[in-house]
C-alpha cells in the first residue's frame, strides 16, 4: 500500500482554496477538492504489517490542535512537473507535530525521507516545462483565513490514469 500521513483541511478552507483555483490560468491541472490536504509525511509502499504498526504508533499519540493559516505561494518540483502551493503558516506547533509523527514512524521500523519539512497545500499541478509565472503572478497576495486542525489521518494513495484517489485509512484526534 503506498502511504501517506496528512492533516485535513475543513470543509470552509477547502472552499476557500476551490475559489483561489478558479482564478488560475488555464492549462493547470487543479487539485480535486476532496484531494487536498497538508502532508506531514509521505511513506511510500508498506506492507499490512507495517501500516498495522504505524497506525499502532499513531493511534497513542497525543498532540493539541493546530491554528494554520496559508500564504506564501511556492512551486515545487522540476522537469518531471510541478506542484503549485500555499506554504502553511503556524510553524512551531505544526514542526512539532512533524517531529512528533516521525519519532512514532521511526519506533514502528519505518524509514522516511530525510528531506527537510516544507508544509504547504497544494493547488494544482503543471508539466516541467510550464511556466509558473502567470500563476504565481496570480495568486501573489492569497491568504487563507486561520483555521483549526482537530485531527490527522493515515491515507492509501492509489494511482490512477485519471490521478490518485485518496482513501482515510485512519483518523487520530488532537486535543
Amino acid at each position: 500500500m503506498r502511504l501517506f500521513i496528512a492533516l485535513d483541511l475543513p470543509t470552509e478552507t477547502r472552499t476557500q482554496l476551490t475559489a483561489l483555483q478558479a482564478r488560475l490560468p488555464a492549462g493547470l491541472r487543479p487539485v480535486p477538492d476532496e484531494n487536498m490536504h497538508l502532508t506531514m509525511a509521505f511513506l511510500g509502499d508498506q506492507t499490512e504489517a507495517a501500516t498495522e504498526a504505524i497506525h499502532e504508533g499513531l493511534e497513542t499519540l497525543r498532540a493539541p490542535k493546530l491554528t494554520l493559516g496559508l500564504g506564501g505561494v511556492a512551486v515545487y518540483g522540476g522537469h518531471r512537473g510541478q506542484a503549485l502551493a500555499l506554504e502553511a503558516e503556524g510553524e512551531a506547533p505544526l514542526h512539532e507535530l512533524h517531529d512528533r509523527i516521525r519519532a512514532r514512524l521511526r519506533g514502528a521500523g519505518v524509514q522516511i525521507e530525510r528531506r527537510r519539512f516544507r508544509p504547504h497545500v497544494t493547488l494544482a499541478r503543471m508539466s516541467g516545462q510550464g511556466d509558473p509565472g502567470p500563476a504565481l503572478a496570480t495568486l501573489s497576495t492569497a491568504q487563507i483565513a486561520p483555521f483549526t486542525v482537530h485531527s490527522f489521518g493515515l491515507y492509501q494513495s492509489t494511482l490512477h490514469e485519471t490521478g490518485a484517489i485518496y482513501e482515510a485509512l485512519a483518523t487520530y484526534p488532537l486535543g
